[in-house]
């Protein structure tokens, strides 16, 4: 079969199988870099090994073709997953000090109460201002200097007109600390949105509490509280944040099929601590959740009107008997403190963002943050694409 022939059948495949345009972006050879729209680039990859590896060869419903002089097909492929991990790599050297110990605080606890401060340095608190008053109503994960990660129904629920803050290295929102931080020393990969300037900047010290305005960015498939899909958001920091021991990102957990077993994550924020009532939380709060068998997950939420289509697979359901996140925790982290041969390292993974759930202590489901690496990548890291 000629080259014609086969780019014929894989364009009929492609638009039998989830429609949009296939456009031709020139005679591309293994490894060359190609665009995949807007800023967005790939680099040239046989598609069958592209899809193997993770890859994605679909960006805003079309798919680019880098064409060959031989049997094969090569597109313009990206993948996400490794992109996400190599982000992850970079942040290592951040987060662990010279003489090898971690930067962040070690827990007091391992069940629910108060955060140690300084044990959780990727959350993020959103707040807006109502006349003179400051409202915090959200939480947040810091995934990159430039970004925080969010839930879309956090945005809607004041307006996406509404100017927006997040505070960075916040514990006690009833506190005002003066004191300064030292910025950690580290270099930026360059496939990270404004690397250079990051790379470049000569600031020291920054404030213990970092308040930054941003830009809101909500997932397009996100259709509303009463649906609940796709509940994630991007916040667009406005200044960069400076890393310091008490404000470091997340690394994002990036395999969108683990089932995590009988494993136990922390979720953490500010809001309710009884049953919704009374008032949030003026210091932070953590505990520890198992994560709910997804099939029963499906059962127990089987009657419920909203989500119209049940609990689907890029939606995590964790806690129950009373540990649980609460109203006010939206958009906050479910994270993973990874071991390796049985030792705790340092960086902490977000695997899910608080989405909703019934009572408090019901146990809630969350948004899989490895179901959204190529969109969430596709902002903080634009021109990564390693092979």
């Amino acid at each position: 079969m000629n080259n014609f022939s086969l780019v014929l059948l894989f364009v009929i495949s492609l638009q039998l199988h989830g429609g949009g345009a296939v456009t031709v972006e020139g005679n591309g050879f293994p490894g060359d870099p190609c665009k995949m729209g807007g800023d967005v680039m790939g680099r040239c990859e046989e598609v069958e090994s592209c899809l193997q590896d993770g890859g994605v060869v679909r960006r805003d419903g079309k798919v680019k073709l880098c064409l060959k002089r031989d049997s094969k097909i090569y597109v313009c492929c990206r993948k996400p997953r490794r992109i996400a991990d190599e982000l992850c790599r970079s942040w290592r050297q951040f987060w662990r000090r010279d003489n090898g110990e971690c930067v962040q605080e070690t827990p007091l606890i391992f069940g629910g109460g108060n955060a140690k401060l300084g044990e959780l340095p990727p959350i993020a608190l959103l707040s807006t201002k109502t006349g003179n008053n400051v409202v915090y109503f959200c939480g947040g994960t810091l995934i990159s200097p430039h970004f925080v990660l969010t839930a879309a129904h956090c945005l809607q629920s004041y307006g996406l007109a509404v100017q927006i803050e997040v505070t960075l290295g916040e514990h006690d929102i009833t506190t005002t600390e003066m004191a300064q931080q030292d910025r950690l020393s580290g270099s930026f990969p360059l496939s990270l949105l404004h690397a250079n300037e990051l790379n470049l900047d000569t600031t020291r010290t920054a404030p213990t509490k970092q308040v930054i305005k941003v830009e809101k960015i909500i997932h397009p498939g996100y259709a509303g509280t009463e649906v609940k899909y796709h509940d994630i958001a991007l916040l667009k920091l406005r200044t960069p944040a400076v890393l310091t021991r008490r404000v470091l990102p997340a690394c994002l957990h990036s395999n969108p099929t683990e089932l995590f077993g009988d494993k136990e994550l922390t979720v953490a924020g500010w809001g309710y601590t009884y049953q919704g009532f009374g008032e949030t939380e003026n210091i932070l709060q953590k505990v520890l959740v198992p994560v709910e068998n997804h099939l029963k997950c499906q059962a127990k939420w089987s009657k419920a009107t909203s989500p119209p289509r049940g609990i689907l697979s890029d939606q995590i359901c964790a806690g129950g008997n009373g540990r649980d996140s609460c109203r006010g925790d939206s958009g906050g982290p479910l994270i993973d403190r990874a071991t390796v041969d049985g030792k705790q390292v340092c960086e902490q993974t977000l695997v899910g963002v608080v989405s909703f759930g019934g009572d408090c202590g019901f146990g809630g489901i969350y948004t899989r943050v490895s179901s959204y690496l190529d969109w969430i990548m596709g902002y903080i890291a634009p021109h990564g694409s390693p092979l």
